[in-house]
């Protein structure tokens, strides 16, 4: 995978307004998701499996949001 490095000023120059709360919101919602799957995974692999990948999925979105607003 490729990366690439922009200045903070520069990207948030590009980030239409609302995006990062939009991502809060994906993000809030992904918790909800991941907490029901929590409580399946007990009793299904499946469930287990799927909680794992969303959870790198929701870090990965979680560090984006950051980037793009960092907290001060």
């Amino acid at each position: 995978m490729q990366t690439c490095s922009h200045n903070t000023a520069e990207v948030l120059n590009i980030v239409p307004a609302g995006t990062v709360e939009s991502l809060e919101r994906i993000s809030a919602g992904l918790s909800a998701i991941l907490s029901l799957l929590e409580i399946e995974s007990e009793r299904s692999e499946t469930s287990h499996a799927l909680h794992s990948l969303l959870a790198m999925v929701k870090l990965q979105l979680d560090q984006t949001a950051e980037e793009l607003c960092p907290a001060d």
